[in-house]
């Protein structure tokens, strides 16, 4: 695989990452902000898929994907009042109360970050995600009224994800 390849790839879950949170505002089956796309389901059947695959390329979508996916819904977590359609809703339940859909916006970035996270294999890529997060960070910053708040919350679910992946990597040597 080139580093051209890989990088296209990256930026291609990027891409797709940022925009499809939001995709339930293009169709009748769901309202927005429903669990379904602002949460981890989507990023995590594909890092499924990716995970049990050696494709670089693919790998490299799905880390792009997740980051971008933790950076929307950072700034998802920041709202200009927890009312509405900034609520979390959830399909035959309705929405779903201010600390509820807070909590399940941070804890789906959180995780998304993780998954990324653990698609990486070396140092190069390690360094590829993140470029790929800053990235897709200053990227959606560019249509977002706030950066700070979203910025801190993106770094701390990374930080928390970083130190929960390097806990859970088995050292040299040992078996799991």
């Amino acid at each position: 695989m080139t580093f051209a390849a890989g990088l296209l790839s990256l930026i291609a879950g990027i891409w797709l990452g940022d925009r499809l949170p939001d995709i339930d505002q293009h169709t009748s089956l769901l309202v927005h902000r429903s669990v379904i796309t602002h949460g981890p389901l989507v990023p995590f059947l594909l890092f499924l898929v990716s995970s049990s695959r050696k494709s670089v390329p693919v790998r490299l979508f799905v880390m792009g994907l997740c980051a971008a996916f933790a950076v929307h819904l950072g700034f998802d977590l920041f709202p200009k009042a927890w009312t509405g359609f900034a609520l979390i809703h959830i399909p035959e339940y309705g929405w779903t109360s201010p600390l509820a859909s807070g909590t399940w916006i941070a804890l789906s970035g959180f995780a998304c970050v993780y998954m990324a996270l653990r698609l990486v294999r070396n140092g190069l890529e390690g360094t590829v995600l993140a470029v790929g997060l800053a990235g897709s960070f200053l990227y959606a910053a560019t249509d977002e009224d706030a950066m700070w708040r979203p910025l801190l919350a993106v770094t701390t679910a990374t930080i928390a994800a970083l130190v929960l992946a390097i806990r859970r990597r088995p050292k040299r040597g040992r078996r799991l």
